[in-house]
């Protein structure tokens, strides 16, 4: 009998976002442009409330780091991927990989 994987702690959104942080660290403000890249549009809220609930899984950090520019004190919030969020990004990939390329029963007409 073939073994099943259990299915993905990680959404689609949540996958996308810790495949585009990847290994390294990266400001809010870009990771909302790789994503408008991605056609993915979230409100400034609704991007750190996603953001607050990757941080509370622990599937990312986040801390806000400042500098100043012209002048003024920029404060920015940056992100990286821990070690769970890189596991359960492995997992999310390895359950769609596991269907080996057949078609899910949703899309046989």
């Amino acid at each position: 009998m073939k073994q099943v994987n259990k299915v993905p702690e990680l959404t689609s959104l949540q996958f996308l976002v810790i495949e585009i942080i990847g290994p390294r660290k990266m400001r809010g403000a870009e990771l909302r442009e790789r994503l408008k890249e991605r056609r993915v549009f979230k409100t400034g809220p609704a991007f750190y409330q996603l953001m607050a609930r990757l941080e509370e899984a622990e599937f990312v950090e986040g801390w806000y780091d400042q500098e100043v520019v012209d002048g003024q004190i920029i404060k920015q919030r940056l992100y990286r991927v821990t070690g769970l969020g890189a596991r359960a990004h492995r997992g999310t990939r390895n359950f769609y990989i596991g269907f080996g390329g057949k078609e899910l029963a949703y899309a046989q007409k």
